[in-house]
């Protein structure tokens, strides 16, 4: 592995990590715009509806299209935080998607054992496939009736330079 090659590999996790951090800034952004427009709708409905002369409290008709504009901020201000709580989901998901899954040692392991591979076999098959993590994935990216066999070819004819 060269330079180059770490420098991508470090670009990748720099990538995520400030998906992340930015992901969290637009959470704590939008969440304090939420209370201030929340805090807002509510000092204009409270003084609207509260503090009115009582004269207007007797208009049916401005008593109703008072309390349907609050109303109608409220629930604008809640599809607001669906539509923003739905667009985080669905951007975890493409992350989740996105990242490879990262094998354990346990894992690679109980995988031979359970495949049936011999002891003796079985320790060289481990030390092989946990040097290099692109092995590990390969191996597990094939379908489980075929891994013993993709295995031993893997170890008997290395495409490693």
């Amino acid at each position: 592995m060269d330079w180059q090659e770490n420098l991508e590999d470090d670009e990748d996790e720099n990538w995520l990590l400030n998906w992340d951090r930015r992901r969290r800034m637009a959470v704590a952004q939008v969440l304090c715009l939420v209370a201030y427009a929340m805090y807002m709708s509510h000092v204009y409905c409270h003084k609207y509806l509260i503090d009115r002369p009582a004269a207007s409290l007797n208009s049916k008709k401005r008593k109703g299209s008072g309390d349907d504009f609050c109303i109608r901020e409220f629930e604008g201000i809640r599809a607001a935080i669906k539509k923003v709580s739905e667009a985080f989901r669905e951007g975890n998901a493409i992350i989740k998607k996105g990242q490879a899954r990262v094998y354990s040692e346990e894992e690679v392991f109980s995988e031979l054992v359970n495949m049936g591979v011999e002891q003796n076999l079985r320790y060289r098959a481990y030390t092989f496939l946990t040097e290099d993590a692109a092995r590990v994935r390969a191996f597990f990216g094939c379908p489980i009736d075929e891994r013993k066999k993709f295995l031993l070819q893997m170890m008997c004819c290395p495409l490693d330079p």
